[in-house]
Formats: C-alpha cells, structure tokens, sequence
C-alpha cells in the first residue's frame, strides 16, 4: 500500500497489474525528484536505475488502459546438474514460468536453450494454481506464445 499525500487520501483500486519494482519510481516521482532511468541490458556499472514504472499513472487513472501487460519475476533452485532459475510472468489470465539453466557469467543471464521444466496455471480457472497446463496439446499455441512474450522480458511489457 502507498499514500500519497493528496492524491490517494481518499483511497484507490486498480485490477492492473504491479509489481514491487515500480515502488521505487512510484516514490521517486512523487517526492518530485527527476525519473530514474531504466536499467540498460547490462546494468553491471550502472549506479542507479529502475526495471519499474511508476505508479503515478495508475493512482491518477486506475482504469489506464495504457498499462504494463505482464509482470515478471523469478526463482532460484539447484537441482538436477546444476543451477536453475524460474522465470515468470504473470498476465491478468495466466502465470507462465519456465525452468531453464543460469549462466552467473558473464551478466547474469537464463539459457532458454537448456529448459528444465515449464508451468502454465490459468488463474481465472484454477486460481491456487493446482494444475499445470504446460503439457496440455490444447495450450501449446498459448504455450508458444507466453513463451515468446516471457523470452521477450520485461521491457517489452512496460507500457508505452
């Protein structure tokens, strides 16, 4: 929950989707300060940067139809032969999530090649997410295409 003084002291609701890195830009842009920059691909000698979006947008318009379409997150596991990292995205429908090999060199970075394990949950359907719907024949056109969206990460969700 944020208060900003002025703008939510009456409350607002919104079913868009955020996610904890826009807190940052959210506060920095209501303190008034200058805009963070978004981190570049490679934010390794970058000082400050944000993988955010503020959520002034939202606060003044809740309904914004010009917002992020996803969310993305991700999970470490050592199993199997060596390191893993979940990587998701959650839609207003579903949450998508594949289990692919970590490189730590040189930035950080998932090889999509060597996939581990896929997750798809509909949540409209199956909201505690229950069943996995990865291997379904019925979801692999949706599977193809969370997959694309998800390999695409998060700036290709942020809004425009």
């Amino acid at each position: 929950m944020v208060h900003v003084p002025g703008l939510t002291d009456k409350g607002i609701v919104t079913e868009e989707l955020t996610e904890f890195v826009d807190l940052f830009p959210t506060l920095v842009e209501a303190a008034g300060l200058p805009p963070i920059n978004l981190c570049p691909e490679n934010s390794t000698d970058v000082l400050v940067c944000t993988e955010g979006s503020s959520l002034i947008p939202l606060i003044t318009n809740p309904a914004s139809p010009n917002w992020k379409k996803a969310v993305f997150s991700q999970y470490p596991r050592n199993e199997y032969n060596g390191d893993q990292m979940g990587y998701s995205m959650t839609t207003d429908h579903y949450r998508y999530t594949e289990w692919v090999k970590f490189n730590l060199e040189p930035v950080y970075k998932p090889d999509w090649t060597q996939v581990f394990g896929v997750e798809l949950y509909d949540h409209y359907g199956d909201p505690q997410e229950n069943k996995n719907l990865a291997y379904d024949a019925a979801y692999s056109t949706l599977v193809a295409q969370l997959s694309k969206q998800l390999h695409a990460g998060w700036r290709a969700a942020l809004p425009e």
